[in-house]
């Protein structure tokens, strides 16, 4: 006996001899985008016939794959980097803080009270240009 086929929206759903279907990517994305834009994921896994767990599953998968890395990884040199010369004990100011952050061959330098939403764009910017 062969496994039948379900149509959902006009789209083939196949269905093993177990009674399982196999979703459609296209099928998939459809209903994420139905729920997005307001419909309610029981409602829409009653009408394609789906477990609602399962809808819902589809939609955090959708929510959690932006355009864009989530996260930047930080990968430790594996060699030490040779030392920078200091500056000479008169020109040194203690009360200085800053924090140096360095990306690939970039060494950002950020004075303490620079504001947080300009140091965001600068990390985009160079986590974009690698």
């Amino acid at each position: 006996m062969a496994p039948e086929e379900a149509k959902v929206w006009g789209i083939r759903v196949p269905v093993s001899l177990s009674g399982r279907r196999k979703w459609p990517d296209e099928l998939r994305a459809m209903a994420v985008q139905k729920i997005l834009a307001g419909a309610g994921i029981r409602e829409t896994a009653e009408e394609i016939g789906a477990n609602k767990s399962l809808v819902a599953l589809w939609v955090k998968n959708a929510k959690c794959s932006p355009d864009g890395p989530a996260f930047v990884e930080v990968v430790t040199p594996r060699t030490l980097p040779t030392p920078q010369p200091s500056m000479p004990v008169g020109a040194s100011r203690e009360n200085d803080a800053s924090c140096k952050i360095s990306v690939g061959s970039a060494m950002i330098e950020i004075p303490q009270g620079y504001p947080a939403d300009h140091l965001v764009e600068i990390l985009r910017a160079v986590r974009a240009a690698q």
